[in-house]
């Protein structure tokens, strides 16, 4: 397909510069770059793309594996990838990294275990706080979420901790997941 590309592009190149009075043959010249235009947009027609440069996929969706006392502005690091496609998570250091500007779409679904109190996460972007989650007390165990919609440059990082200030809280393990998309 790039190799169809080039050749048209190749062609009327020829067409617009091979004449030795390119001025007199502007015309000619810009029916044979509309012809090529028309071309390139037909070939990806055939082929089913709506654009002649495909869309950047980024996506990933992971687990907590075990359970974590976390202390204060912890990040929480979820090392089961389930998917990573654009490998833009490190499930080393729960980190989430831009590889493009766009808008992206976050959510985390957490639990408490049935033996701890309370827990509180945030979700932040670089060092600013982009939502909010919280599992409360009572019986049991108890879920909490967050999500966020935000416009990432590339390189900007987003991350799940705990919340700064409280003391050491128990996320549980198997049951909490960190997830990212580009919009």
């Amino acid at each position: 397909m790039r190799n169809l590309y080039i050749n048209i592009l190749f062609g009327t190149i020829l067409l617009v510069y091979g004449e030795k009075d390119c001025c007199r043959n502007i015309g000619k010249s810009k029916a044979a770059i509309l012809g090529a235009i028309n071309t390139l947009q037909r070939t990806n027609r055939l082929l089913g793309e709506s654009s002649p440069i495909s869309s950047i996929e980024v996506a990933f969706h992971a687990r907590l594996k075990p359970y974590i006392t976390l202390g204060s502005r912890q990040t929480v690091i979820f090392d089961q990838l389930i998917t990573n496609i654009g490998q833009a998570y490190n499930q080393h250091t729960g980190h989430f990294t831009a590889p493009y500007d766009g808008i992206y779409f976050f959510a985390c679904t957490f639990l408490r275990p049935y033996n701890a109190t309370v827990l509180h996460l945030q979700m932040v972007k670089n060092s600013s706080e982009i939502s909010r989650g919280h599992a409360a007390s009572g019986g049991g165990s108890q879920a909490g979420a967050m999500n966020a919609i935000v416009y990432l440059h590339k390189g900007d990082v987003v991350k799940v901790r705990h919340f700064p200030g409280f003391g050491p809280e128990i996320i549980h393990g198997d049951y909490s997941f960190f997830t990212g998309y580009r919009i």
